[in-house]
């Protein structure tokens, strides 16, 4: 179904198109060390299984990574340490922590804002939420939400050639601007910066036809007109000093 050759054309059109470029991952970085204040307590909230942010944020803080996999690639022997555990039930005293980061979970809980308390409790005052996530109003978060999960599954599991069990059910249920505006203010976390951005059409790598109408839309979505049409929000929440009722 994707062959070994469009992938490479893919890959060529990348490079023509997007050399040099940053993307989310570097912009989200970019968030992280903007707001890491020195000898920083920092929670990687859905780190993955390979903790990978946590991994390289370590020695510029004192990490600890959270996830809901079984089996996290980290014996515990150094740090970053890791815990499996659920982000809307944190096994963290109150006050644990001076920054969380959170790259593609928001997309998944079905409780927000649920969660997002749990991140005021854990958090010292003045402390910051930096948070990645897909934009329900992007095409493939929209595509997503129509597919059935199965079909979502393998597909996604084929174009980035991952194993099935690290594709997981998508909700959207707090991925617009308003959206997270709203839920973060009723958890106690107060909107610091909040950015719509693009990103390359990573989901498009197989078909050289679609990654060139991929590159088209990332053009038309760069025009301040559409941002809210862009693919990622990245934005910073902190913590009152005194929580609103």
């Amino acid at each position: 179904m994707f062959t070994d050759k469009d992938r490479q054309k893919c890959a060529e059109l990348y490079e023509h198109y997007y050399s040099g470029r940053k993307f989310h991952d570097s912009w989200y970085r970019d968030a992280i060390h903007r707001h890491l204040p020195k000898n920083c307590r920092l929670l990687d909230a859905g780190c993955g299984r390979y903790l990978r942010f946590s991994r390289e944020l370590q020695g510029t803080a004192s990490v600890v990574g959270i996830d809901m996999e079984r089996q996290l690639e980290t014996k515990n022997a150094r740090a970053p340490y890791g815990v499996c555990g659920d982000v809307g039930r944190l096994p963290f005293s109150s006050g644990s922590f001076d920054m969380i980061i959170c790259r593609s979970v928001v997309e998944h809980l079905a409780e927000p804002e649920h969660v997002f308390q749990e991140f005021a409790r854990v958090l010292r005052p003045g402390g910051k939420v930096v948070i990645l996530t897909p934009n329900k109003y992007d095409y493939i978060s929209l595509a997503a939400a129509l597919t059935p999960y199965r079909v979502h599954r393998w597909l996604v599991s084929r174009i980035f050639r991952i194993p099935d069990d690290d594709v997981y059910p998508t909700l959207y249920r707090a991925n617009t601007g308003r959206a997270l505006r709203r839920t973060m203010k009723r958890a106690g976390l107060q909107e610091t910066d909040i950015q719509f951005i693009n990103h390359y059409p990573a989901y498009l790598m197989f078909s050289p036809i679609l990654f060139r109408l991929g590159v088209a839309y990332e053009r038309l979505t760069a025009l301040s007109l559409f941002r809210f049409l862009r693919g990622s929000i990245l934005c910073v929440f902190e913590k009152r000093s005194i929580v609103e009722a």
